[in-house]
C-alpha cells in the first residue's frame, strides 16, 4: 500500500529488523548454532537470521507467502519455473550475487559487503560443477548397483541467477557447460544506473518511475526472492538479506544450501549442532 511504501515509520515497521520478542524461545525451535566451517558468507548473517533459517514459524510464513503470490508476481515467476530442469528429473541450481551496482549511501560505507565480482562468479561456477559432478557420480553408482539402465549419464541442469549486477547472468550464459540452461526472465525491465530500485529506507532511486513501473519492478524482485527458494541447491557467495526467504524455503524442503568460505563452499548441515 502507499502507506507502507511512502508513509512514516510506525511501531510495526521493522525495516530489515524484527519484533523484540521474535527470538522468544517459544518461537525458535532450532538447535544451538555453529559455523559450517571456516569464516564464510554464513557468518555474515546475524544470530536471529541464522535462527530463522530453520525456524518452523518463519518457514511456514514464507511458505504461505509463496503459495499466495499475486498474479503480477506470477507473471514473472511462472515462465522461469517452466525452465527448471527439476521438472524433468534434472538438477536446478540457484545463486544470488549482491554486487552493489555502484550503489552510494549506506552501501558505500559498508566495505565488508564489497566483493570481487569476477572471483565470486568463478568460485560459484566451480562449486556448482563440483556439485553436479558428485550428483552424477552418485546417480551412476546407484544405476550400476540396481543394474538399471539410464538414458543419460549426465543430468540436465538449469541455473537461476539473481543479481543486482546486470552482467552476472550473461557471464554464466557464456561460461556454463554447453548442456546447462541458464533461466531467462519472461521480460527484461530497465535497471537503475546505480544501486537497486528498492534499497535502503528513504532511497529516491525509484522516484522517476511511474506507479505501474514501480509495481512491475517490485513484482520482478519478489519473483526473484521466491525463485531462490525453488532449487535443488542454493549458493550464497556473499551476505544479503535478499537471500533470506530463499534460504528458509530451501531449508524447509530439505534441499542443499552452500555458503562460500575461504576458496571453498561449505554446505549448511541438515541439522545444525
Amino acid at each position: 500500500t502507499d502507506q507502507i511504501k511512502q508513509g512514516p515509520r510506525h511501531e510495526d515497521d521493522y525495516s530489515n529488523n524484527y519484533p523484540k520478542d521474535w527470538n522468544n524461545p517459544s518461537l525458535v525451535k532450532t538447535e544451538p548454532l555453529t559455523k559450517p566451517g571456516n569464516v564464510s558468507s554464513y557468518d555474515k548473517y546475524g544470530l536471529v537470521m541464522k535462527q530463522m533459517f530453520d525456524m518452523p514459524l518463519a518457514q511456514s510464513i514464507v511458505k504461505s507467502l509463496s503459495d499466495n503470490l499475486s498474479s503480477l508476481v506470477l507473471s514473472f515467476l511462472e515462465p522461469m519455473r517452466d525452465q527448471y530442469a527439476s521438472k524433468h528429473g534434472g538438477l536446478h541450481l540457484c545463486v544470488h550475487v549482491r554486487e552493489g551496482n555502484n550503489e552510494t549511501g549506506d552501501w558505500m560505507v559498508k566495505s565488508w559487503r564489497h566483493i570481487n565480482l569476477h572471483y565470486t562468479l568463478n568460485q560459484t561456477l566451480k562449486g556448482m560443477k563440483d556439485y553436479v559432478g558428485a550428483e552424477s557420480a552418485t546417480a551412476e553408482h546407484n544405476i550400476k548397483k540396481t543394474k538399471k539402465r539410464s538414458n543419460s549419464k549426465n543430468p540436465s541442469v538449469s541455473l537461476f541467477v539473481a543479481s543486482d549486477n546486470e552482467h552476472a547472468r550473461t557471464w554464466f550464459e557464456q561460461h556454463v557447460p554447453h548442456n546447462w540452461h541458464v533461466v531467462k526472465p519472461a521480460r527484461f525491465l530497465p535497471r537503475p544506473e546505480r544501486g537497486v530500485w528498492f534499497g535502503q529506507h528513504g532511497s529516491g532511486t525509484n522516484k522517476n518511475l511511474t506507479q505501474d513501473q514501480r509495481n512491475e519492478a517490485m513484482a520482478e524482485a519478489v519473483a526473484d526472492v521466491f525463485a531462490l527458494g525453488e532449487c535443488d541447491s542454493l549458493y550464497i557467495p556473499n551476505y544479503s538479506s535478499f537471500s533470506m526467504i530463499g534460504i528458509m524455503l530451501t531449508r524447509a524442503e530439505r534441499k542443499k544450501v552452500y555458503f562460500l568460505g575461504d576458496e571453498e563452499w561449505m554446505e549448511l548441515p541438515e541439522k545444525i549442532e
